[in-house]
Parts: C-alpha cells; structure tokens; sequence
C-alpha cells in the first residue's frame, strides 16, 4: 500500500492585503496601510510591509487605543494538521510590557476558543519575525482568526505592524 502526503492547501484570502482593501478581513479604521502611506502618522511612520506594498498596522498612536484584524475560515474535516503563520513587526517606545498584541480563536458566536499567540510592547525586533501557531484543534470548524492590539496611555507608543497571514492545512 502506498501511502501519500496531501498536498498543504492556504485557506485565508487576501493574505498580504494586496489588493488594497480589507475584504474578507475585518479591520479597525486606520489599520490597512500601504508603503507610500506609512511616511506620515497615519500607518506608522517608517513601518514598512513584509512583502508587496500593504500591511496591517495596528496602535502606535501614544494613547489608550485597540485595533483588530480578523477573518472568518472554516477549516475542512479530514485534514490532519492547521498551522497559522503571519509575519509580525514590534517597534515600541515603552520599557515595560504596557501595550499587547494577542492572536485568538473565535467560533461563529464570538466566544474565544483559544489564545494562540501573545506579544508585548517588549518583544520588539528590528524587522519581521515570522511567527507560527498549531490551529489543529479546530479543524472541522469554521472559526475567526482575530488580532487584537492594545495600547495603553502610559508614555511613549508601539506599533504592532502584521503582514502575510496564512493558514496552512494537510
């Protein structure tokens, strides 16, 4: 018997946000960005993308302030893993670990499922890091992938900048 491995299948659309809108995803005002804008406030000045020309820009106003990024997926039975891959940029002003950046699971009703990734205003980097989470406990489910960045008041601001998000099945 000759066994052989399915061919890893991309679920999410629009991963890079080429196509200069948000659609399927759902963003908060002021989070898509391409390069040509990021020279100005808006978009974080000096954030660039990971590829291509757009990205996702969440906080980095210097205030109380939250940004999401989501997109809805279902994910087939039958497949045998789920792996969430996106591209994450940290710049921050902060010394202390005051603005969040967290990756949830969501299902239909908006209940969390489970929290797959979770960053700080500390874990800043001087390019993109590529980050990767298990989502196989949810094959057979139609979920959202959410992104939620949380800025404080405190002094100073982060930018949590994401680009090239996939969801890779087998």
């Amino acid at each position: 018997m000759t066994v052989t491995a399915s061919t890893p299948t991309q679920l999410l659309t629009n991963t890079g946000f080429e196509t200069g809108k948000a659609t399927p995803w759902t963003m908060s005002s002021g989070t898509l960005c391409d390069i040509s804008s990021s020279s100005s406030s808006y978009c974080g000045s000096g954030e660039t993308s990971h590829a291509g020309s757009w990205f996702a820009w969440l906080d980095g106003y210097g205030a109380s302030h939250t940004d999401t990024v989501s997109q809805s997926v279902a994910i087939p039975s039958g497949k045998t893993t789920a792996t969430l891959q996106y591209y994450l940029h940290i710049d921050s002003t902060k010394s202390t670990a005051a603005d969040t950046l967290t990756v949830q699971v969501l299902n239909s009703s908006g209940t969390v499922l489970g929290t797959v990734g979770s960053f700080t205003s500390l874990n800043t980097n001087t390019g993109y890091a590529v980050e990767t989470a298990n989502l196989s406990a949810y094959i057979g489910q139609t979920v959202t992938i959410k992104f939620t960045g949380k800025e404080t008041s405190s002094s100073g601001n982060t930018d949590f900048t994401l680009d090239d998000i996939t969801l890779t099945v087998q």
